[in-house]
């Protein structure tokens, strides 16, 4: 069931759970390994460690950046990111909405933690954390 951002018909709708799951396995699963992967191989001449540090950055950015600038998940399952607290997402909320994914050692647990509020009640935990809202476009 799709619900009003804002409690009447003239808002947005919330994106439905399907959609949102669709851009999810798109922005947060092929999109890493394909920027892994190429970071990766660039890398493979420095030290393990070093290529740990800048794969573990790349994927920080990567969260921020989708947040923040552009989701092509998103965009191929027209919905999009907004604020509910201003005109656009700020980067402030853009690190919030991603702190669970972005602590190296809890990655996998915030991972499914999202995975099941997602499916549970079609919003992330993040999303009440960032004031921000996927809806349909």
């Amino acid at each position: 069931m799709v619900e009003p951002v804002s409690g009447g018909s003239a808002g947005p709708e919330v994106a439905a759970k399907g959609r949102r799951f669709a851009a999810g396995v798109i922005d947060l699963i092929i999109i890493p390994i394909i920027l892994g992967v190429v970071v990766g191989l660039f890398l493979l001449a420095v030290p393990d460690w070093i290529r740990s540090v800048v794969l573990v950055l790349v994927n920080i950015g990567w969260l921020i950046f989708r947040d923040y600038v552009y989701s092509p998940g998103r965009a191929m399952v027209g919905t999009k990111l907004i604020s509910l607290t201003s005109d656009k997402v700020s980067l402030a909320q853009a690190f919030i909405r991603n702190i669970l994914l972005l602590i190296p050692f809890v990655l996998v647990v915030g991972y499914l933690i999202e995975i099941i509020a997602l499916l549970a009640k079609g919003e992330r935990i993040a999303d009440g954390w960032a004031k921000t809202r996927v809806v349909q476009v």
